[in-house]
């Protein structure tokens, strides 16, 4: 079952970046949040932290990113499954 979910997740991320991609493009919000994050970061970069920080908050962006990742393709997921619901509940699925 495992094996099946992966692969399920590729297809969907796969279907989701064609799509999300353009979306985020033209999403003036979302790209005023994405130049923030960038500016943080530098300012991270910036500061005079030891090794031992440093690999810390790498770690926390790192961890961050991949749950993140799983938490959009499984969200994709659900609004595809949500919208195939939504047609059989219009009679629309012809099954």
């Amino acid at each position: 079952m495992s094996k099946v979910k992966d692969l399920l997740k590729l297809a969907a991320d796969s279907m989701k970046n064609r799509t999300l991609t353009e979306l985020l493009e033209n999403d003036m919000e979302y790209q005023k949040r994405l130049k923030e994050e960038n500016k943080v970061l530098k300012e991270v970069e910036g500061l005079d932290l030891t090794n031992e920080q440093k690999d810390c908050i790498d770690r926390l962006i790192a961890i961050k990113d991949e749950r993140e990742y799983d938490y959009h393709v499984n969200a994709y997921m659900a609004g595809m499954l949500d919208g195939y619901e939504i047609l059989k509940q219009f009679d629309l699925t012809k099954e």
